[in-house]
């Protein structure tokens, strides 16, 4: 009887730790994932604790290709107070997405979103995602608004935001490119629904996104979006889901572009508080990233910075990761 409840207490525990807080809604920069077409759909209505996820049906249809950067003066001038732009470009097109957003003491919100010729300004209420670390049956909402344009139509919008942190479980994919992935992942769910006016007309968007995390690494693995958009003025009813799969990205190889890795050097090394980059070409940086050996982000920094501050870090090993116009350079250093 003792070895039964042992063995049980032992297979609740398990079922306890397959999950991880999400600790960051961006992508690794210059993460590639192939957009795909599920054949039969997904179903990812159901949510609860050691889910499993059967996402074997994909078939590739392209790349796309995350990128990072500090906002330009024109940008926060339209999009104040952001921090980060996200640009998600696709390969053999001119289709790119763009998400901007804020980040303040771990506080994360979206400024502005767009996707071609529409684009929604949160610039009267800023979209609360949440304050990261994230934990499963975390949940937040809040209420938005701000300004919309489109090539058919323009005006304000007013509406809420809901994220929830609504499973986890083992997430298994089919080869879309560089190989097939199964892990235990933990599932980020965002649900928008607006009232958009023009004048004195009305229209609606219900928009709902899932993101899955790699509980080991913090990596974005899958990623979905489905929006409706009812606008009977310029007789609009449509559905459009998309559905990205990762496929790899540059900061798990040692080096991406010699040139690249020439150009800089950590100094000192070992690193006392600070972590100052020697820039020998002047190559700019778009952003850093630094990150334990267990591949989970610990610092990160935006814009056209040689430093940053890492008093908080134990010591120990950890990894730099610098992303430029050129590449990725990577480097070991030793924390004091």
């Amino acid at each position: 009887m003792k070895t039964t409840l042992q063995a049980i207490l032992t297979l609740i525990t398990t079922f306890s730790f397959a999950q991880a807080p999400i600790t960051n809604f961006f992508s690794l920069p210059m993460s590639q994932y192939a957009l795909v077409e599920p054949t039969g759909g997904l179903d990812q209505t159901t949510a609860g604790a050691n889910m499993v996820w059967d996402f074997t049906n994909l078939t590739p249809l392209g790349v796309n290709t995350d990128t990072y950067a500090a906002p330009t003066s024109q940008q926060l001038q339209t999009y104040p107070g952001t921090t980060n732009v996200l640009s998600i470009t696709t390969t053999g097109s001119d289709n790119v997405n763009t998400i901007f957003a804020k980040n303040e003491a771990d506080n994360f919100y979206f400024t502005g979103v767009s996707a071609g010729d529409i684009i929604l300004n949160y610039n009267s209420d800023n979209a609360f995602l949440g304050t990261f670390p994230l934990m499963y049956q975390n949940q937040v909402t809040d209420a938005v608004g701000g300004t919309f344009s489109s090539p058919d139509a323009s005006g304000s919008f007013v509406g809420t935001i809901v994220t929830t942190v609504d499973a986890h479980g083992t997430l298994t994919t089919n080869n879309v490119g560089q190989g097939a992935y199964t892990g235990n992942v933990t599932r980020l769910k965002v649900v928008q629904n607006l009232t958009l006016t023009v004048v004195i007309f009305e229209g609606t968007v219900t928009q709902t996104s899932y993101y899955y995390y790699d509980n080991a690494s913090g990596n974005l693995i899958f990623r979905s979006n489905t929006a409706t958009v009812v606008f009977d003025l310029v007789n609009v009813n449509e559905t459009i889901s998309t559905y990205e799969s990762f496929l790899s990205n540059p900061l798990s190889q040692e080096v991406i572009n010699q040139d690249v890795a020439d150009a800089f050097q950590v100094v000192p090394n070992p690193v006392s508080e600070v972590l100052t980059l020697k820039n020998k070409y002047q190559n700019p940086i778009k952003s850093i990233r630094v990150c334990d050996m267990h591949g989970r982000k610990v610092a990160e920094t935006s814009g056209p910075l040689n430093t940053i501050g890492l008093p908080h870090l134990a010591g120990g090993m950890y990894v730099v990761y610098v992303q430029t116009e050129n590449g990725i350079f990577t480097q070991k250093f030793l924390k004091k």
